[in-house]
């Protein structure tokens, strides 16, 4: 049986953006920017698990791509977007105040 070493997560928001017109469009009256997140936030995950606080519905875009980055796996083919195939920049599902993340094996 082949254990595998999980690597520490580094998860940076690099953003946490609101678009005004799509809320005033979509949203419920006064929503206001993502409560989860704010720029410049660090959390950790195991590889694994979500850290505490993270958001659910951010959770389940990144978790996928925390896991492959804490196996030493690549998030993407090399050299199709990013410039440096051990990190990973990605952004929640929430298209009126999304989210970006940056995720770094520690």
């Amino acid at each position: 049986m082949t254990i595998r070493m999980h690597k520490k997560i580094k998860i940076t928001v690099l953003r946490a953006e609101y678009d005004q017109e799509l809320a005033e469009q979509y949203a419920i009256p006064n929503l206001e920017m993502c409560p989860f997140h704010q720029k410049g936030q660090v959390l950790y995950s195991d590889g694994i698990n979500p850290p505490d606080g993270m958001c659910g519905a951010a959770w389940q875009v990144i978790g996928p791509m925390v896991r492959r980055l804490s196996e030493g796996q690549t998030v993407q083919s090399t050299g199709t977007w990013l410039n440096d195939d051990t990190i990973g920049v990605f952004a929640c599902p929430d298209g009126i105040r999304p989210v970006i993340f940056l995720l770094e094996a520690e």
